[in-house]
């Protein structure tokens, strides 16, 4: 837009509130004669072309301050009666209301506030305030307040229903908010503001059913490292969670404060700049600038980043056109000076958020070009032959609205897009979506739900590879400063996502080399991305996406190739790789070889994940995302011959049921059933959807609960949800349980598994110390750390919290020396506080957490029946080491016990293992064998995983060379002899 057109536009909106402060009803002349008079000023004061914007404005104000006051002093039906004001008073309303005309309402603020304190009989001042206080995300309940005095004072303010009701959606008083909604459509506003009332009413209903149905999650601060009392935003992120870099408002902009035209001005603002941090181990360091190839004294804002974290993409904006997306590279330590996208992407119209698909080959961006569905649209654009984005197309009515749909970020699985939307079923403002692509189609798209998603905007949300931290900023409520950045943990609602991450560094003569990396599809040598390390850290990163076998190229010019192939077509996790590429010049292969070919460290690795994901696979994982997917698609399906219970528990002892807790949320009714045992429930509810919303409150209201389900009465039979959606349970190795769990008698230990109690732990009833062998007692455990309530408890000693893989943070007392002890604490302490009337004992062998079930029936006689993996490998090979120990390490045979063995002498006199006294009693035994050797041997175990395990401790005292050996039927045996055997489960043929 030409200088002369910005002046009168921005002119016109000055003069526009400037008048608005005297009277809502100037004669239209009025108007006319003020445009005119900007007109005037352009024309008279050729020169002010030139000028910075706040002294233009400044000339105006002063041109006009006479007409204002003049309107004032002949009196107003709304507006500031200035004959009361003093000069600063009336310099400080002007300057808040060009504010104000600019959007700048945390500025205008302030000075608003502060001329109403004074005169509060003013309700003009009041009005302004008040809406001023709707964008002021900690104080934004003051706006309510304040609204209702406006309307009371003044039931004709403008648009005050609205404004109320405005203040009522953001508090998250939807009845409220859709009342002076409804309020504001009986006065037949414009039709613009119709339109975007009808559409807070949208909102307010769908914010009714998002925060009564809360998702399961946890939301952290990132932390005062990376935030600050000014405003960090927009956080990106490399796929290994390794780099952030976001955009920053701040002290440390590049420039200071600044007016309009860039020039220093200590009444100015900051601009953007672009700031990096690195994560090590799980805490992000210090940011620092980005450099000065990226920042200047202009805005610089970074949109998105590569999943690799080499290509930076960055929003510019000129007077030419509304906005465009640039890229820098990151070359060695230094990242590049942006280059805008080819005209595909950058059009006349504003573009200004992207996101670059892990194999580079797709490009998602959003635009305000004029052929979108709504205000801006999501695009898509596919790379071509010779490198360039080929032309945009628009992603469609599944994903883009008639409202404004912004901010996308693929997914490195490649199938899942998050994007923000004003539409679907926004709570308000933008709301975070996802959708996959299955089928060649965008799935609906799903909101995040709240606590993610509030009234207010939430945008640019990114995701770690794995799905387990999701990143975005916001300016709600607690934070450091304007803007903050927040982690979600987990990142991702339903099926995680599933692809092979590969990371490591390359190296050529053992140093870090820019190499190139093509990944084609093995079969059909179709390329499937290219990508190269840095050359100044070595480090690379490619995402592999399930469905293919993958052949991966790594290439240096004058340095000998190698390949690797890749098979993950069957993939059904995500497993993240650690493959390091030493690369040597060209004719100094020892093996004479040209290249090193069909290697297969990363299927090896890959493979050894997906086992491990297969061990650990768990019905209730599974049972969890079916049970999301059934909320989906049936949760508000209502039919007359079906209803829904919450089923709080079912016990085989009722004294262990306690109600207190949930008075006030209705009858609890009771079923016994054909065993005795009792079973509590609120209910019936129409709705799935209704009944799982009141789940949450009831969990809200009690936190010791967590055996509470929804059940369904069909045709007036008991089922539960396996039952009754039966066809929904696809998984091949599934077992539907019949019924819900029992929760048993809880009077002596306790099994951690299946709750129920365990009785003659110890022969000897639990009073020997046995070295190795401590108890504790656990009075709580929870994934959510906050959930815990019991620190009071600390009086009785101090309690231990430790996070567990299975992601629950346990609460305990102890360790104890023997079981007695345990148990004589857990009385007493149950005793003394109601609260700990749950409290168990669990069992800890040389610090291994064991469930009580385990430790008196260690070994499984069913257990692997096929070792011929293991025969003729090096068992010294730790990687092939652990394997055994995890696949044999429950397997049990009839005469079969394993011992550590601590040394081996032909001279036993010269074996000392003081350092091994605190693991006695038993002692050391000593068996001389025929070969001359004296043996040296500690315990007898039934498993060799509790040998092992004693092993480690032998081996952490310092006896570093102990080894387990077997015995079978008294006969000393290798262990690869027991391999040759399958630990005489059953034999190899």
């Amino acid at each position: 837009m030409p200088k002369k057109q910005v002046i009168y536009s921005k002119a016109t909106t000055v003069i526009n509130h400037l008048v608005f402060i005297n009277s809502t009803r100037l004669p239209r002349f009025t108007f006319v004669l003020f445009r005119l008079l900007t007109l005037l000023i352009v024309g008279v004061y050729p020169g002010i072309n030139n000028m910075p914007m706040k002294r233009i404005t400044a000339l105006l104000i002063v041109l006009l301050s006479s007409s204002i006051l003049c309107f004032s002093q002949k009196g107003s039906t709304f507006g500031v009666d200035l004959k009361k004001l003093s000069k600063e008073e009336k310099k400080k309303i002007e300057t808040a209301e060009l504010l104000y005309s600019e959007g700048s309402y945390l500025r205008a603020l302030p000075l608003y506030a502060e001329v109403f304190n004074v005169h509060q009989d003013e309700v003009y001042l009041k009005y302004r305030t008040g809406i001023c206080y709707l964008y002021k995300s900690d104080e934004k309940e003051k706006a309510i307040e304040l609204l209702k005095q406006v309307k009371a004072s003044n039931p004709k303010a403008p648009d005050i229903n609205f404004y109320i009701g405005r203040a009522y959606h953001l508090n998250y008083k939807f009845d409220d908010a859709i009342n002076a909604f409804n309020e504001y459509l009986a006065e037949a506003p414009s039709i613009n503001q119709r339109l975007l009332t009808q559409r807070y009413i949208d909102n307010s209903k769908n914010g009714k059913a998002f925060v009564e149905l809360k998702v399961q999650c946890e939301i952290q601060n990132a932390g005062n490292t990376v935030n600050t009392e000014n405003q960090e935003y927009v956080p990106v992120i490399s796929s290994d969670e390794s780099i952030m870099i976001f955009t920053y408002t701040g002290p440390n902009s590049t420039g200071g404060l600044m007016d309009d035209d860039f020039n220093p001005d200590p009444n100015g603002y900051y601009y953007e700049d672009v700031f990096i941090s690195y994560r090590v181990g799980s805490e992000w360091q210090t940011p620092q600038s980005i450099g000065s190839s990226i920042n200047t004294k202009n805005h610089d804002a970074s949109i998105a980043l590569s999943a690799d974290g080499q290509k930076l993409f960055l929003f510019h904006s000129t007077e030419a056109d509304g906005g465009d997306i640039y890229m820098s590279t990151l070359k060695g330590d230094v990242w590049e000076t942006p280059v805008p996208l080819n005209s595909n992407i950058n059009t006349k119209y504003w573009e200004g958020s992207v996101s670059l698909a892990a194999n580079e080959q797709t490009l998602y961006f959003a635009s305000e070009r004029p052929d979108g569905y709504g205000g801006r649209d999501i695009y898509v654009s596919r790379k071509q032959a010779d490198g360039t984005w080929g032309k945009a197309e628009n992603l469609g009515p599944a994903i883009n609205t008639k409202y404004n749909d912004d901010s996308p970020f693929i997914h490195p699985d490649g199938i899942t897009l998050y994007f923000s939307s004003e539409g679907h079923n926004s709570i308000g403002g933008y709301d975070i979506m996802y959708s996959t692509f299955k089928n060649n189609q965008w799935e609906t798209p799903t909101n995040l739900g709240n606590p993610i998603n509030t009234t207010e905007d939430e945008r640019f949300y990114v995701l770690s590879a794995d799905g387990e931290h999701g990143y975005f900023s916001s300016d709600r409520k607690g934070g450091f400063g304007q803007q903050d950045i927040y982690k979600v943990s987990p990142g991702f609602e339903g099926e995680k996502p599933v692809l092979a991450l590969v990371v490591g560094v390359v190296t050529a003569d053992d140093k870090p080399v820019d190499a190139k990396i093509n990944v084609t599809n093995a079969e059909t040598g179709e390329q499937q991305g290219t990508y190269h390390s840095n050359s100044s850290t070595g480090k690379y990163l490619i995402a592999l996406t399930p469905g293919s076998n993958y052949k991966v190229a790594i290439e240096v010019e004058g340095y000998e190739s190698q390949f690797q192939y890749v098979n993950v077509k069957s993939l059904e996790t995500f497993v993240q790789v650690q493959n390091d590429i030493k690369l040597v010049a060209k004719g100094t292969n020892p093996e004479g070889t040209a290249v090193k070919d069909n290697t297969n460290v990363i299927q090896e690795q890959i493979n050894e994940q997906v086992k491990k994901y297969n061990e650990e696979k768990k019905a209730e994982v599974y049972e969890a995302r079916v049970y999301q997917s059934l909320l989906k698609k049936y949760g508000d399906l209502k039919t007359d011959s079906t209803e829904f219970n919450v089923e709080i528990g079912t016990f085989e002892n009722p004294s262990d049921f306690n109600p207190e807790k949930l008075k006030g949320l209705g009858e609890i009714k009771t079923r016994v059933d054909e065993n005795g045992n009792t079973t509590y429930s609120i209910g019936p509810f129409k709705s799935l959807l209704e009944a799982e919303i009141f789940k949450y409150k009831v969990m809200d209201k009690d936190t010791s609960q967590h055996n509470i389900v929804v059940t369904v009465t069909d045709k007036g039979k008991r089922k539960i949800i396996q039952q009754y959606y039966s066809t929904e349970y696809t998984r091949r190795d599934y077992v539907k349980p019949t019924d819900t769990k029992v929760i048993k008698k809880k009077e002596r230990v306790i099994d951690l598994t299946s709750g129920e109690e365990l009785k003659g732990l110890q022969k000897d009833e639990g009073k020997s110390e046995i070295a190795g062998l401590t108890y504790k007692v656990e009075i709580g455990a929870f994934e959510n750390p906050s959930d815990f309530k019991l620190q009071h408890l600390e009086k009785y000693g101090k309690i231990e919290a430790k996070k567990y893989p299975d992601g629950k943070t346990r609460y305990t007392f102890g360790p104890f020396k023997t079981l007695a002890e345990a148990e004589a604490f857990k009385k007493n302490l149950v005793e003394k506080e109601a609260d700990a009337a749950k409290s168990f004992v669990t069992v800890f062998f040389f610090g291994a957490r064991k469930t009580l079930e385990e430790h008196q029936n260690p070994c499984n006689p069913n257990g692997p029946t096929d070792f011929s993996f293991f025969v003729g490998k090096d068992l010294n090979d730790k990687a092939i080491y652990t394997q055994l120990i995890e696949q044999a390490g429950n397997t049990c045979a009839e005469g079969l016990t394993f011992r550590v063995q601590i040394g081996a002498y032909r001279k036993p006199q010269n074996f000392k293992h003081k350092n091994l006294n605190s693991l006695e009693p038993p002692p050391a035994l000593v068996t001389p064998y025929p070969d001359g050797i004296t043996r040296f041997t500690m315990r007898e175990f039934t498993t060799i995983k509790d040998a092992e395990i004693f092993r480690q401790e032998c081996i952490r005292l310092g006896t570093t060379d102990a080894w387990i050996t077997a015995m079978y039927q008294g006969k000393r045996m290798l262990l690869q002899e027991l391999i040759a055997n399958n630990f005489f489960n059953k034999k190899i043929n």
